[in-house]
Order: C-alpha cells, then sequence, then structure tokens
C-alpha cells in the first residue's frame, strides 16, 4: 500500500489536482480582490461612473419612479411579519405599494397581518393552501403597479436607504435588470451562525462586488433584490421547478443581454439557520440549485456566446468541481495516514497543501472584514474565528455539495415546495448603518 501512494504521490495526474486545490482559491480570491477594489473609489469620481450612480441620478429616479412596489412572500411567519412589514414601510421612498402574499401559513401570520390593514400601503394576499415562493413571487409581480419592484424575504428588515442606494442603477444603465443589496447577519449569538456571518462578508459580499466590477453576478438575493417589473414578466417570472429561483432567474436575465449587479451599501438584516440541521437543508437546497442551473443553462450560455457570463459559468463550474476534489484528497489524507503511507490527499489541519489553502482564505476573509466594516461594525468582533472558517466551514460546504450533486444530476425537476430553516426571531438591522 506503501508504494501505491509513492507512485500515486508521483503522477503527474496527483499533482495537477492538487495544484488545482491549492490554486484555485488563490485565484479566485485574486480575482476577488482586485475586483472589489474598483468599489472602494469614491462613488462621486468620475472613475466610478461604470460602477455607481451618483447624486443626480438618485433625484431623476426619484422623479421618474415615484411609486416602488415591495412584495414579500411569506408562510408561517408569525413572529418576524409585523416587523418586516414596519421595517419596509420606514424605507425613505415617495410612494411605497406593499404586496404581502400569505401562502398557506398554518400559524398565526394571517392575524398579525390583519393588524396592518388600516394602512392603504399595505395588501394582504391570502392562499388557503401553499403554492410556493415562486408563484407567490409571481402573482406579486402581476399585481404589481410599479415599473421597479422590490423583492424581500419575509424575516428581513431593510435598512431606510435601500431604495436610494439601489433605484438609480436603473437611471443610468437601461440594460440592468436587477439589483441586489448586502445582507447582514444579526443573530451571529452560536458558532455556526457566526461562520455564516463571515462567509455572507469574506465570500459572498466579497465575491460579488468583485463580480459586480466585472459587470455580472452570478445571483441576485431573494433577501433584497430590485428589479424591473417588465423584464421579469417577458421572461416569464420565477421558476416553480428550481430549488433557487433567484439564482435561475439570474442566469435568465443575464442570457436575455440584461445585466444583475451588487449594491454594498443597500443593507437589509436577516437571519440565519442556527442548528447544523437547519444549515444543512438550506445549504443542500443551494447546491442543488446551482447544480440544476448549471445544467439549465450552461450549455446554452455557451451555444449563445454569452461571452461576459464565462468566467460565471466557470468559477460555478471549477467551484463544484472543487468541492469534490477536497472531499477526495482529504479521504486519500486520512487513508494514507491510517496506513502509514506518505503525506499525499489534502488536509486544512495539518498538510502543506491545506497550510495554502488556509492562507488564502484569511487574506480574503480580512479583506471582505475590511470592506465590509464601514457598513457593519459588528463584523470585526468575529476576526479570532477566521481561521476555524476554511478548517471546519469550508470542509462542511464542501461536504453538502457532494452530497447534492448526484442526487440532482439523476432525477428531474419538480416542483418546489417551501422550506424554513432561518432561526425564528425578530429581525432588527442591528448595528448596521
Amino acid at each position: 500500500m506503501t508504494d501505491f501512494f509513492l507512485a500515486l504521490s508521483e503522477s503527474p495526474a496527483y499533482w495537477l489536482c492538487m495544484t488545482f486545490l491549492a490554486g484555485f482559491p488563490l485565484v479566485v480570491a485574486a480575482l476577488v480582490v482586485n475586483g472589489s477594489r474598483s468599489l472602494l473609489l469614491d462613488r462621486q469620481s468620475e472613475a466610478t461612473e461604470r460602477y455607481f450612480p451618483h447624486r443626480e441620478d438618485l433625484d431623476r429616479a426619484r422623479e421618474r419612479w415615484p411609486l416602488v412596489t415591495v412584495i414579500v412572500p411569506s408562510r408561517d411567519e408569525e413572529r418576524t411579519i409585523v416587523d418586516t412589514v414596519s421595517a419596509i414601510l420606514e424605507i425613505d421612498w415617495p410612494q411605497l405599494q406593499v404586496i404581502v402574499v400569505d401562502d398557506g401559513s398554518k400559524d398565526s401570520t394571517a392575524q398579525q397581518l390583519a393588524t396592518l390593514s388600516h394602512n392603504p400601503s399595505v395588501q394582504v394576499l391570502s392562499h388557503p393552501e401553499p403554492l410556493g415562493k415562486s408563484e407567490s413571487l409571481n402573482e406579486g409581480f402581476a399585481l404589481a403597479t410599479s415599473e421597479i419592484v422590490l423583492i424581500m424575504d419575509a424575516d428581513a428588515a431593510p435598512a431606510a436607504n435601500v431604495l436610494n442606494r439601489m433605484v438609480p442603477y436603473f437611471i443610468k444603465h437601461r440594460d440592468i435588470a436587477a439589483v441586489t443589496g448586502n445582507p447582514r447577519v444579526v443573530n451571529a449569538s452560536g458558532l455556526w451562525a457566526k461562520l455564516q456571518a463571515i462567509e455572507f462578508t469574506s465570500t459572498i459580499s466579497a465575491l460579488r462586488r468583485g463580480q459586480s466590477a466585472w459587470g455580472r453576478i452570478n445571483t441576485i438575493s431573494g433577501v433584497l433584490s430590485v428589479l424591473r417589473r417588465d423584464v421579469v414578466l417577458a421572461l416569464g417570472g420565477f421558476s416553480s421547478v428550481h430549488p433557487t429561483e433567484d439564482i435561475e432567474l439570474t442566469w435568465r436575465v443575464h442570457r436575455a443581454g440584461y445585466r444583475c449587479v451588487y449594491e454594498p451599501a443597500a443593507l437589509v438584516a436577516m437571519r440565519v439557520p442556527e442548528t447544523l440541521s437547519q444549515w444543512w437543508h438550506q445549504r443542500y437546497r443551494w447546491s442543488s440549485g446551482l447544480i440544476r442551473v448549471l445544467q439549465a443553462h450552461g450549455v446554452g450560455l455557451v451555444r449563445e456566446r454569452r461571452w461576459p457570463m464565462f468566467p460565471l459559468l466557470l468559477e460555478a463550474f471549477l467551484s463544484v468541481v472543487w468541492c469534490h476534489l477536497l472531499w477526495l484528497a482529504t479521504v486519500l489524507w486520512i487513508v494514507a495516514l491510517a496506513l502509514g503511507g506518505p503525506d499525499v490527499g489534502n488536509s486544512l489541519i495539518i498538510s502543506h497543501w491545506g497550510a495554502m489553502t488556509i492562507g488564502i482564505a484569511l487574506v480574503q476573509i480580512f479583506w471582505g472584514m475590511h470592506l465590509d466594516g464601514n457598513h457593519d461594525r459588528t463584523i470585526w468582533k468575529l476576526w479570532p474565528l477566521a481561521p476555524v472558517y476554511p478548517i471546519l466551514y469550508w470542509w462542511a460546504e464542501a461536504l453538502v455539495v457532494a452530497a447534492a450533486t448526484l442526487p440532482t444530476l439523476v432525477t428531474k425537476p419538480r416542483r418546489v415546495s417551501w422550506t424554513l430553516n432561518r432561526a425564528a426571531g425578530p429581525t432588527t438591522t442591528g448595528e448596521t448603518s
């Protein structure tokens, strides 16, 4: 067996795989840091014109679109729905039309929404039986009377200036169909929730910043996004057979020739799963959704030669491959160690390959904290957990992707039902600004 591991460690295929395991995070981190640097420039300078709208664009946007419709699909959100709608009504915009879709809730969500019936800006739609989040969103879009629509989760709380930050994009860029905001975790009390807070800063936010410098992001967020109503309706609305309807719509929008971008200053408070079981179910759905999107749109993007989307397509595909290789290399390292073989494979704890990966992760984590620290002062409190994030969290994420891949590939898409995996409880904007 020792001879096998020695031969393996000398094979070109082994070194190619190990180089990819260490090199892929390095390349992605370099692109993220370099791209997101562009978004640190002064918004009032000429150099930022391609990235950010300026003050005059906000004035024109408020004059052109004085009414914005806010759609909130909900199911069994009795503990958060009133706080969410109340936060929406505090948004600084001339006029708001709020449509809350109660999709077959079995708890007291309907009774909680009844307390808001006195407000003429709030319209509540009720389904006796749940139709799904996508159908609830589509019904809201059909009833919306504004050209610009904000979609939100029912357990989130937007900052008052989110529309001021997001709507002006549609003035400057006619090809922008969606702008997504920056979710901030407000229930980072346990270890797993704290690691997710680091993830949203170091991976999700930083990656979207870098992608926005490229001109496109790989997904809008259902937690907080603003869209052009006519584009969404022309594309057939949200898909009811994709586990991640927001990712799938993003790629459809890009294929139609429009763009989706990220606004890091549009903050929204959100809650994340606090238990490992809740987190697993949520991330399994996300992983399955990404794989479904690659199935549905990957070949089409290549055939249509949508060159601007190729970097996003390649990054998404290689990230799935990387997750599988990480676990294969980890198992290989454990077996070699148990049998007294040479140091082969990858361990994020001991091996030199793992040390390289952790080092790259730490650079990206602290860069992400630097970027989001101005908006979320609480994120720097989590820096002692930075080394734990790649050691524990990357392994767990890779395992979820590996577990979801084959079942997703061998099954046909089917109608998606509601999945409520976030922690219950009221949501506030916390210390975000």
